[in-house]
């Protein structure tokens, strides 16, 4: 009787042990998780203010090419006016 004790006092410590190791390891593993989380949103951030950055680049380009294109038209309108009154 006293050796069937002792055997479920030695599963209870053991099932403890095992709960415990298992505690801290999930522990660890969530800690790690979450410094992995942070630095990915961090890359994210970094990403957004590079394509933020970029689509403005983009804008403004696109924008002095409008303002350039319409000069070009008016200058070659002009053209075609001197041109038309030299003839």
């Amino acid at each position: 009787m006293k050796k069937k004790q002792t055997q479920k006092s030695i599963l209870k410590d053991i099932d403890r042990l095992l709960t415990q190791q298992t505690v801290v390891i999930l522990n660890a593993v969530d800690a790690k998780l979450e410094k992995t989380r942070k630095e990915f949103k961090q890359e994210i951030n970094k990403l957004r203010i590079s394509i933020d950055k970029f689509v403005g680049f983009y804008t403004k380009q696109e924008q002095e090419f409008t303002i350039m294109k319409e000069h070009l038209k008016r200058l070659e309108a002009r053209v075609v006016n001197l041109e038309a009154k030299l003839t």
